[in-house]
């Protein structure tokens, strides 16, 4: 530990119920460096930033900054302690506008009365300071994930936080987003903030971090110089082995004569999407690559059956579908894994039982409740998945992002689809876990179905895909075969006009 760093965590402890989320954690973070915190799902990061953000109390052990105990004993006091979180999940207000989302409990009043005029003029600056073109009256529902990511670090900075903490914070912004993001951070660095960066991104890690600490199964494990260590080094501390080495894959597709797993003849459905035609084989895995506004969610969303199309048709294993809803899609044979687990794949009020059983018996057509075989399915998918938890009788809420996402993805492979629509699937898993989810994608297609990928992650495109579809604006702009694909020939044609 270095000498009297500015912020220590001393043996810190955290159980929920027989689940033991922190071993007695200890490490130090010097004033005014970028440390860098990871590990995997489930090693105890995000309980570590709740306690440090006031949400969650610890059972053992102190925090201290500057060389005084901090006592946090809710998010508002540790804001007054000049602690700001930026957080993997976006929270947002969405009936307030942005200024709204940004002075949310901390609202400057004037006389009694709140200061509008004041607030806007406050967000205008910080918008424009993070490269944002959004209005600070601009209703809060209306923006895009990357948009509402960045309105959480507009907010941290109003407060002028001593010590800024980011959980997961470039998931969901592009290249050109994220490098706007770090520019920020390294001004607050400049200016003496102390930042805590929580990633499974190892490249962003190795770029902004001064010092990395890693954590596994709730206990610490090292910390280390960032120039002094490598990736590899990281990952093996991460995951206590070293992952296998992954074979290259040649295409599944079983029959080529056989019609497509999914056909799409002119898809539309503006101003998200105009005239988009693709096919996916079975036994092919095709990767859909597109930069923030694409319109590639939007098309998955469409397919499975959440919108109504304007035009064009679509075919599963060459019988056309009327899709009016996602329970069409999934007895079609068609199940999405959608982008926003927190909004759109995981239903909080209900157990981890029920979330992994529903949609099998949506595609049986009927939701007749047979609790000891759902007990059964439910602890089976735990287990072939690694999923960490308590339990299958728990809310997701109580599982971390990670294994909320492997919840996810599982629920909907367990009725063998034909086709499979993923959308970031490894949104905000760690190397281990993203992994596992790549030789799941693979196991379905050499199972036979076709496997529709859309991700912003290029790296993760060119080691998944048999093909390369690349949209822009709404529109296929081309497609590269995924063998011999570069990250030059996929990015000229996802940011140029007409480039082959």
């Amino acid at each position: 530990m270095p000498t009297d760093p500015g912020l220590e965590f001393r043996n810190v402890s955290r159980a929920f119920g027989a689940v033991r989320a922190l071993r007695g954690v200890s490490f130090g973070v010097v004033r005014g460096e970028v440390h860098g915190l990871i590990g995997e799902n489930g090693a105890g990061k995000s309980t570590l930033l709740k306690i440090l953000a006031g949400i969650v109390q610890p059972d053992a052990g102190e925090i201290h900054w500057r060389g005084e105990r901090l006592h946090l004993g809710s998010p508002r006091e540790a804001l007054e302690r000049g602690i700001g979180m930026v957080y993997q999940e976006m929270l947002c207000f969405e009936n307030l506008s942005v200024a709204g989302n940004i002075f949310a409990g901390r609202e400057i009043t004037r006389r009694g009365r709140l200061a509008h005029a004041e607030m806007r003029a406050r967000t205008r600056a910080l918008l424009d300071e993070l490269h944002l073109p959004i209005s600070p009256d601009a209703p809060a529902e209306s923006l895009s994930a990357a948009y509402r990511q960045l309105v959480q670090v507009a907010r941290a900075l109003a407060f002028d936080c001593e010590i800024l903490v980011l959980d997961e914070p470039t998931t969901s912004l592009t290249d050109a987003e994220t490098d706007h993001l770090f520019a920020v951070l390294e001004k607050l660095k400049a200016r003496g903030t102390t930042l805590l960066y929580v990633s499974h991104r190892l490249p962003e890690v190795f770029r902004l971090c001064d010092r990395i600490t890693v954590l596994r199964d709730g206990a610490y494990v090292e910390t280390c110089e960032r120039r002094s260590v490598t990736p590899d080094h990281i990952v093996r501390a991460m995951v206590g082995r070293d992952l296998p080495p992954r074979a290259p894959r040649a295409s599944q597709v079983a029959d080529r004569t056989a019609p497509p797993a999914l056909a799409v003849d002119g898809l539309g459905r503006r101003p998200w999407f105009t005239n988009v035609s693709l096919t996916v084989n079975a036994g092919e895995i095709v990767g859909l690559f597109g930069l923030v506004g694409s319109g590639r969610s939007e098309f998955l969303e469409t397919i499975f059956g959440l919108y109504r199309m304007e035009a064009g048709r679509v075919r599963v294993a060459g019988r056309e579908i009327q899709a009016a809803s996602p329970r069409d899609a999934i007895r079609a044979g068609i199940v999405l894994v959608p982008e926003e687990r927190q909004r759109q794949g995981l239903l909080f009020n209900l157990t981890v039982r029920h979330n992994l059983v529903l949609p099998e018996q949506t595609a049986r057509g009927g939701v007749r409740v047979r609790a000891a075989e759902e007990r059964r399915t439910a602890l089976a998918l735990v287990d072939t998945w690694r999923i960490k938890t308590a339990g299958v009788e728990i809310p997701p809420d109580a599982l971390s992002g990670g294994n909320q996402q492997k919840v996810v993805v599982a629920k909907w492979l367990a009725t063998s689809p034909t086709v499979i629509l993923l959308d970031e699937p490894t949104k905000g898993v760690d190397v281990g876990a993203k992994f596992e989810i790549h030789e799941i994608i693979r196991r379905e297609a050499a199972r036979g179905a076709g496997c529709l990928v859309a991700s912003s992650d290029l790296p993760e495109v060119l080691a998944l895909a048999d093909r390369i579809v690349v949209m822009r604006e709404g529109q296929i702009q081309g497609q590269v075969a995924g063998d011999g694909a570069t990250e030059e020939a996929v990015m000229r044609l996802a940011t140029h006009e007409g480039a082959a």
